[in-house]
């Protein structure tokens, strides 16, 4: 595979390197672009586009919350994005995965006037069923395959249940890239939070005195769970070449890694990449 992408997300919350220095170890390794999640440090569009010029690096896509697309879309289209996808929303049920679909049907419609495509993306809990489906097949099947098309994290589907290679069959023509993420392990679906859940009975997590999350020690052993199963590539259960034969077939643009923990010891996100990257190259 010569285009590799990189989720930018995979340095990790503990990274120190700046906005810039990420860009720069990306070019590295070899990537050929990125995908943002945020973190723009303030920069601004036209100074951002320099340095993924300097860097010979595509900002192919972002990562936003469904709320933030439209401030998003001229950012993102003065950077060359081609996707904005959503990386997370809560759905809970058929009814409430339909009206999903139409607030990414909306957005939808913004982004085409900047050449744009909106999406969403993954987690487990979207594989939830109800009737029999997973929620996720609602939003898809009630989302305008003109307009809105879907970013498939190949890890947590896997994790899931899910097997990657029937799901983009399954929902051919939707699946505009693929992010390239190992999985040891079939967790199940986690419970999906419900679109009308009142803030008031969500999680609060209070801060230590250096403004760190104080995260509680059942919620921190079921976030490492999840984490853990994030392998190296080509190590799991996913069959990446035949993930790549049927997301080619369909019309998919673009493969991005994305890594979610380090596996190795002592933790070193980057050597991770870096063989993450090699695996792709070599394997796709």
């Amino acid at each position: 595979m010569n285009r590799i992408y990189l989720q930018l997300y995979s340095f990790g919350h503990e990274s120190t390197l700046s906005l810039k220095e990420k860009l720069r170890v990306t070019a590295d390794i070899g990537f050929t672009g990125v995908e943002f999640a945020g973190g723009y440090d303030n920069i601004s569009a036209e100074e951002l586009k320099q340095w993924l010029d300097e860097y010979n690096l595509e900002a192919i896509s972002a990562h936003v919350p469904m709320n933030a697309i439209s401030t998003s879309l001229p950012y993102m289209a003065t950077l060359g994005a081609k996707m904005l996808i959503v990386p997370s929303h809560p759905f809970a049920s058929k009814s409430e995965a339909i009206e999903v679909a139409e607030l990414l049907n909306q957005h939808a419609k913004e982004g085409e006037s900047y050449g744009i495509r909106v999406g969403y993306h993954n987690h487990t809990s979207e594989f939830y069923l109800d009737e029999g489906k997973p929620l996720l097949d609602y939003v898809i099947e009630n989302t305008d395959p003109n307009l809105v098309s879907f970013e498939l994290d190949c890890g947590w589907a896997s994790a899931a249940g899910v097997n990657p290679v029937e799901y983009i069959r399954k929902h051919s023509g939707r699946f505009i890239a693929v992010h390239v993420k190992e999985n040891s392990k079939v967790l199940g679906p986690d419970k999906p939070r419900s679109l009308h859940e009142e803030e008031a009975t969500r999680p609060k997590f209070e801060r230590d005195e250096n403004g760190n999350l104080i995260i509680p020690e059942e919620i921190r052993r079921k976030f490492e769970e999840h984490m853990k199963v994030d392998v190296a590539t080509g190590t799991g259960m996913v069959d990446w070449k035949a993930v790549k034969e049927v997301a080619d077939a369909q019309g998919c643009i673009a493969y991005i890694i994305e890594r979610e923990w380090s596996y190795n010891e002592p933790p070193d996100r980057i050597q991770c990449l870096r063989e993450d990257f090699t695996f792709v190259k070599t394997n796709l």
